[in-house]
């Protein structure tokens, strides 16, 4: 006997047209997002290639749900999937890493290609080996995740608008890094290298004094929080 959910599924747009149905029910543990796309690739495989292509919005109870985490509602009222709306975020990817995820660059470049695309400016932040010539140990990240995110997509949208760009990506470390390893990742693609890097260069500026993202530095002379315009304040050490 099955105790899970059977829920509908509302489709649209081309996810339609290769499932051939506006609607469909399928059995899932919890009400999840990532469940959901998971029981509709398992029935219709196609859907795979085309979510890598065109990422899906899903919405649980009208609302978009978080594609990344498999926590479920436990009240399923309405599903449905569909991709980004015409003119809107589809071409923005903001967030954070963690120290035990590698991000590739390669990826970054594939989901920045536009036929439209004649530039694709990249900048990598990474951990100095050495502050004011003391060595460094390591770096820890910390920020609210949730406003933290909001305002990455503030600035995403604003600068994809103002610069006329296909694309804007925003990814920062979270966590502990050490010397060389990546901090922030940022990637814009536009028609020209003008555009992209000018873009780029306002986007790095507003990231690092708009986004609310804490650093902690630890070095072989002590531990110090970085704060604002690069203001070193040794930790106390009642820690």
């Amino acid at each position: 006997m099955y105790y899970g959910l059977r829920v509908k599924v509302k489709i649209f747009s081309l996810y339609r047209d290769i499932v051939g149905l506006p609607e469909v029910e399928i059995d899932v543990e919890k009400c999840s997002a990532k469940e959901v796309l998971l029981k509709l690739t398992g029935i219709y495989p196609k859907l795979r290639e085309t979510f890598r292509n065109v990422s899906p919005i899903v919405f649980i109870n009208g609302e978009p749900a978080d594609l990344e985490t498999d926590k479920g509602l436990e009240i399923c009222t309405e599903v449905a999937i569909a991709p980004p709306a015409s003119g809107g975020s589809s071409n923005i990817k903001v967030g954070f890493f963690s120290s035990d995820i590698e991000v590739s660059l390669d990826s970054i470049i594939m989901d920045s290609i536009r036929k439209e695309v004649g530039a694709i400016a990249i900048f990598i932040g990474v951990v100095k080996g050495e502050i004011n010539g003391k060595e460094v140990v390591e770096l820890i990240y910390e920020a609210y995740e949730p406003y933290a995110t909001k305002i990455l997509e503030r600035i995403a949208q604003e600068e994809l608008k103002r610069h006329d760009l296909y694309s804007v990506q925003i990814l920062h470390r979270l966590g502990n890094a050490k010397p060389g390893q990546k901090t922030l990742v940022i990637a814009v693609s536009a028609r020209s290298r003008k555009e992209a890097i000018e873009a780029l260069s306002t986007i790095l500026e507003r990231v690092k004094s708009e986004v609310p993202v804490y650093k902690l530095e630890k070095r072989v002379d002590g531990e110090y929080w970085v704060v604002g315009d690069g203001n070193r304040y040794k930790r106390s050490t009642n820690v």
